[in-house]
């Protein structure tokens, strides 16, 4: 049996792993690679238990202090799923309603650092970001980098998703800047939700997207229509594509899938140690 064991350092253990427990891990999956993304949970828990329950890894985007956004990260956490901050920021349409708690051009970096690390621990469990809003304040450079530093000092393993509000956004280029893994979205799937068409078209722009580049990221809203169509729709694109969580992407991404699995034995290692 010698000749079939890995030996590996974890922490001040020697750790003796049959290869043939990790030979699995050397294939990788050929399918293109899915996110999705559900925004804007916490304003409606009967929609946000919906998008909950979709089939399949995705990702949601918990408003801070939002109704029931407590209890939905609750949920989401219970049926392991990944949860992010669904961070508010200044839009450039003076009209749109902003949350109390949004990040404006106004604060000073005092006032940036209180309101965020307030949001930041609002939502347990974490692993990472995205931006409300923020067409106007994802574009200043000089507010964006602070922003960046503040949740580097906070938790440097949470990622920043770039929900990208504007072509514009220089978000996604501050998170790298400052260290933070960072990816940004390819797709909204429903900004007219009313339009069932609407919305079928994005959806088939996220499936092709991810076909000629290997993977891709759309953003979507609890809203019925939105909530209906996946429901019917996701389970169809199973057999041609893999649908991960964000923070697995960016793994995927930046350290490639054999990374991510050997990350991921590693903490299971770790945890059945412990």
């Amino acid at each position: 049996m010698t000749g079939h064991l890995g030996l590996k350092m974890l922490g001040s253990r020697l750790l003796i792993i049959p290869l043939f427990c990790l030979a699995p891990f050397a294939v990788a999956d050929q399918r293109p690679v899915l996110s999705l993304v559900i925004d804007d949970l916490g304003y409606s828990f009967e929609n946000g238990q919906a998008a909950i329950n979709l089939p399949g890894n995705h990702t949601y985007a918990i408003i801070p202090g939002a109704t029931y956004s407590q209890k939905l990260a609750t949920l989401a956490q219970r049926k392991n799923k990944e949860i992010i901050l669904h961070l508010p920021l200044q839009s450039s349409n003076s009209e749109a309603a902003m949350e109390p708690n949004s990040l404006n051009e106004k604060m000073d970096e005092d006032q940036l650092t209180a309101n965020l690390h307030s949001m930041l621990s609002a939502i347990p469990n974490i692993k990472g970001i995205n931006n409300h809003m923020g067409s106007h304040l994802t574009e200043i450079d000089y507010f964006m980098r602070p922003i960046m530093d503040i949740i580097r000092s906070y938790n440097p393993g949470l990622y920043f998703l770039d929900s990208r509000t504007t072509a514009n956004s220089v978000a996604q280029t501050e998170a790298l800047n400052y260290g933070l893994n960072s990816i940004s979205r390819d797709v909204f799937l429903d900004n007219d939700y009313t339009n069932i068409e609407s919305i079928r078209l994005q959806y088939q722009i996220w499936l092709q997207k991810a076909r000629e580049r290997g993977s891709a990221i759309a953003i979507g809203h609890p809203h019925s229509t939105t909530i209906k169509f996946l429901r019917e729709n996701l389970p169809l694109a199973r057999e041609q594509f893999e649908f991960v969580s964000v923070s697995k992407l960016i793994d995927m991404v930046y350290y490639g899938e054999d990374a991510y699995s050997w990350q991921q034995e590693l903490s299971y290692l770790q945890r059945d140690l412990n």
